[in-house]
């Protein structure tokens, strides 16, 4: 059994690959107040018997170094995904293609296959939002991050020195009370924004983009998107299990 695993900001996520290619359902757990380390070693305390992982991360080299060490210690083979000029079906469109983030690169991975020659946008709804687009030959065109929902919530009730409330309770657009107007300014004006980068990405493209959300927020943000926009919470684990069988593939 492999493990998949995807550290992000403020989550772990992981699935079981099974000898057979099978893919478990998604599972995640919130970090919390706890350091992303903790979760991971949590992680391999609940699959004492694995003896593989593939990794993508976010987060930085100490834990990086951290991970790796402790699954030396435990026998466990990590095999740690980075950003790449070009690999899997993917040609990188960054000047310098390591600092594309690793987890936009897997996504991508995974939006190719799924896509097959139609061209995607990939827009990953976690606490940043990263919209990139990649034409039906592979070819990443680049993209944007702006900031999350909860994020863009924050700064703003930050700005105020807490004299702000909001709420996501309930929005709409003739929002009756400030907290209300707070959540729900932000969730019509992210909402707004990746139909809007859309829009413009696609006039770019060849063809029509197969627009994919993936990321905590995808389902949530999906609700008040226009039609057209397909929600994949999993994606980055079906990247991660292409490049785990093309590895493997490559090592027999």
């Amino acid at each position: 059994m492999v493990l998949l695993v995807d550290a992000g900001n403020s989550r772990l996520k992981w699935s079981e690959l099974d000898a057979a290619g099978s893919l478990s359902a998604q599972q995640a757990r919130a970090y919390g107040e706890r350091p992303a380390l903790a979760a991971f070693i949590d992680l391999l305390d609940i699959y004492p018997a694995v003896g593989r992982i593939i990794l993508v991360h976010v987060l930085t080299r100490l834990f990086a170094d951290s991970v790796q060490e402790v699954c030396a210690q435990r026998g466990v083979n990590l095999r740690m995904v980075h950003s790449v000029p070009q690999a899997y079906g993917i040609i990188s469109g960054y000047q310098n293609p390591a600092s594309l983030g690793a987890d936009r690169f897997v996504g991508l991975v995974a939006a190719r296959r799924l896509a097959g020659d139609q061209p995607c946008i990939v827009i990953d709804c976690g606490t940043a939002i990263t919209v990139d687009a990649v034409e039906g030959d592979g070819r990443h065109l680049g993209g944007l991050i702006l900031p999350g929902l909860q994020l863009s919530a924050e700064a703003l009730i930050a700005r105020a020195q807490g004299r702000l409330s909001l709420s996501f309770e309930q929005p709409g657009i003739f929002a009756d009370g400030t907290a209300r107007a707070i959540g729900s300014g932000c969730l019509f004006g992210l909402v707004g924004a990746i139909e809007g980068i859309c829009v413009r990405m696609q006039l770019a493209m060849s063809a029509p983009p197969l627009c994919i959300l993936t990321g905590g927020d995808a389902a949530h943000l999906r609700s008040w998107l226009h039609d057209g926009f397909l929600v994949q919470p999993d994606l980055l684990m079906h990247g991660l299990r292409y490049i785990a069988e093309q590895e493997t593939c490559t090592s027999c």
